[in-house]
């Protein structure tokens, strides 16, 4: 999956522009300028609310083709992208993680009477998934704790990389906020996912093939979002809260202020709305941690 995604010259992020209508996906951040005007809002209510100074600045992960810098150019905007340019040394204000951790590698489970790893490997010129065991005892101790939900030949995967991820942003952010968005599940719901949520996509559509055309495809997993906060309370975070992006667009503008919005916009600002709205919104899961 690293390989696929991430080469240098042959991985799918590295190779085109993968966005939009001529790409394989939206994400949030195509539907502009709403997208960015709800996090900037979101910003200018986190600044007054906790007194920020000329020092804040936003530390974007994974931002791709970099398009809120414009939404965020009052503020310190720094666009980070994975394993691509390196993380700063110190960040002071927020960092925002937009589709960041559902593309993270991830290790592929099969529940064979215990636990099995699924590697991959090459037969006659074709990749293949093969079982083997656990590559490590981590991966025993993520399967006892997540698993139990899914039945006997069911797929789990385990994202170990979260972890890392979760620590490395804790030392860079000296003080602030890390804000998430992204798809995912809590584990109570694995019941819907007997073969597991990695997914490949190509022209707007969801294959379970995930080895076909390496580097020509996307690759994601959903976040299992208690992992997630686990491995960030670990890293020093602090819970702040958990919305769906629907009630947390809503919580933005009041009534007031959305209505005089919608009522001054053009249709194409009331079309990216209803699309983040009901199109995502109950979809994408934000989640917000201090320190």
């Amino acid at each position: 999956m690293e390989l696929a995604l991430y080469h240098p010259q042959f991985g799918y992020y590295r190779a085109a522009d993968r966005f939009g209508v001529r790409g394989d996906f939206y994400t949030a951040e195509q539907l502009q300028p709403v997208f960015g005007e709800a996090v900037a809002h979101f910003v200018e209510k986190l600044t007054k609310e906790q007194q920020w100074d000329e020092t804040f600045g936003i530390l974007e992960l994974g931002a791709g083709r970099a398009e809120m810098a414009n939404a965020l150019a009052r503020w310190r905007y720094c666009a980070v992208d994975w394993n691509l340019s390196p993380l700063p040394s110190e960040c002071r204000g927020l960092i925002f993680a937009n589709e960041f951790f559902d593309a993270l590698p991830v290790h592929l489970l099969a529940k064979r009477d215990g636990w099995k790893e699924l590697y991959v490997s090459c037969d006659s010129g074709a990749l293949r998934f093969s079982e083997g065991e656990l590559s490590n005892a981590e991966l025993a101790s993520y399967a006892e704790a997540y698993g139990a939900n899914i039945p006997e030949g069911g797929l789990l995967e385990a994202c170990l990389g979260v972890d890392d991820w979760c620590r490395r942003l804790s030392m860079t952010l000296s003080e602030g906020n890390l804000l998430i968005i992204d798809y995912g599940y809590q584990p109570r719901e694995l019941l819907r996912f007997p073969q597991g949520t990695v997914l490949g996509y190509s022209h707007h559509r969801a294959s379970a093939s995930v080895l076909s055309n390496p580097g020509e495809r996307d690759i994601t997993a959903h976040v299992n979002f208690d992992w997630l906060r686990t491995c960030a309370e670990r890293a020093g975070f602090h819970f702040h809260s958990s919305y769906t992006l629907a009630a947390w667009l809503l919580s933005i503008w009041d009534e007031e202020e959305l209505g005089r919005r919608w009522s001054q916009a053009d249709p194409r600002w009331q079309l990216q709305w209803k699309q983040l709205l009901f199109g995502l919104g109950e979809t994408f899961t934000v989640m917000r941690f201090s320190q």
